[in-house]
């Protein structure tokens, strides 16, 4: 039974190399048994040594050849083996044993095979190889390499180059065209300081504080402001970042931009009660009109957020007003101003003032 079980692993290389995984299985188990976390990485990298021993025995067939006649033993040689079996082995241990009838064939079995294919020394550099792959994925392990990494790097070792395919003589090499690196992103600019900022065409601009607090959206018409805007910016396409010391918190407070007319135009009434009108004081208000905005938090800073348009629609020329917590930050998107809302006519009455929009802008 022995023979042909022998005779079955060395015929049938997978068989082969099933016995010898299994051994290295054992060993390692004996060897680490007192350090458990030690014995998993051990096993760990004895099974990505295994992978890569199969996949290079995959991807190199080894050739077959035809099995000579047996031929008949000299006399001496039957009886030197007939002796030899008679005397009893001395007791070894399993380990050496299993190693022992892999190394020794029967002299009819190996007469009847090639020397190449299933000689001692080949199976011993099998083996060598084997264990130092193991070493190797052990040492990088150390290293801090990753199992992963180190299964990656062994299956790029053992796999085979593919064959360079021949060309004709006096044919050069074409060069493969360079692909050429994308640039990488420009970074978005971030606010330094605590404030409340516009960004407009890449860049920012800081957006001053209005005095006082902003009308009530039910409010129609705010108080005058007689300040000019001092922040122009130079497209409508914007966003807002703020840039607080309470962080994306104060994100959840209303949040809208409403519009800011210039009151163009006044019309009073003299003594006789005939209308007198006159070119406005360079005086503007806001206006309850909201332009629709939404807040959104910033992943590069915690205590950052951004205010974005609902749509793409850019904001058109003239004066507006971010709303946050009840304070107004002005700005003003440079260009001819079209849009009637942010022109106003003041007339004002014996029983109150009256706003009206321009007729043109």
């Amino acid at each position: 039974m022995l023979a042909r079980t022998i005779d079955s692993v060395s015929a049938d290389p997978q068989q082969l190399r099933s016995a010898v995984y299994e051994l290295a299985r054992q060993k390692l188990q004996q060897l680490a048994h007192e350090d458990p976390a030690e014995k998993q990485r051990l096993m760990q990298a004895l099974e990505v040594a295994i992978e890569g021993v199969e996949a290079h025995t995959k991807s190199n067939v080894i050739e077959k050849f035809e099995v000579p006649p047996a031929r008949a033993l000299p006399a001496f040689l039957e009886a030197a083996g007939a002796a030899r079996r008679i005397e009893a082995p001395p007791p070894i241990d399993a380990e050496a044993a299993f190693v022992t009838t892999l190394d020794r064939v029967e002299p009819a079995a190996a007469s009847r095979r090639p020397r190449w294919s299933s000689s001692a020394p080949l199976r011993y550099i099998v083996m060598l190889a084997f264990f130092g792959l193991i070493a190797a994925v052990v040492l990088l392990q150390q290293r801090g390499v990753s199992l992963a990494a180190a299964r990656a790097m062994i299956a790029g070792t053992l796999a085979s180059a593919p064959p360079e395919t021949q060309r004709p003589a006096g044919v050069a090499a074409v060069p493969a065209p360079a692909v050429a690196a994308e640039p990488p992103a420009p970074r978005r600019p971030l606010p330094t300081a605590y404030g409340v900022y516009a960004e407009s065409a890449g860049k920012l601009y800081e957006l001053q504080l209005i005095q006082g607090r902003a009308p009530d959206p039910r409010v129609a018409i705010s108080a005058a402001i007689t300040r000019p805007s001092e922040t122009t910016l130079p497209d409508g396409h914007l966003r807002f970042i703020v840039f607080r010391r309470e962080g994306a918190g104060s994100a959840s407070d209303p949040i809208d931009v409403r519009l800011i007319a210039h009151v163009s135009q006044q019309t009073t009434f003299d003594a006789a009660g005939k209308p007198v009108v006159s070119p406005g004081d360079d005086s503007w208000v806001i206006r309850n009109i909201s332009i629709p905005f939404r807040a959104a938090p910033l992943k590069d800073d915690p205590q950052m957020f951004e205010v974005l348009p609902r749509d793409d629609a850019p904001l058109p020329p003239g004066r507006y007003a971010l709303i946050l917590k009840a304070q107004a930050y002005d700005f003003t998107v440079e260009g001819a101003v079209t849009d009637k809302r942010h022109c106003l006519q003041r007339l004002a009455a014996a029983n109150g003032v009256f706003y009206s929009e321009c007729e043109k802008p």
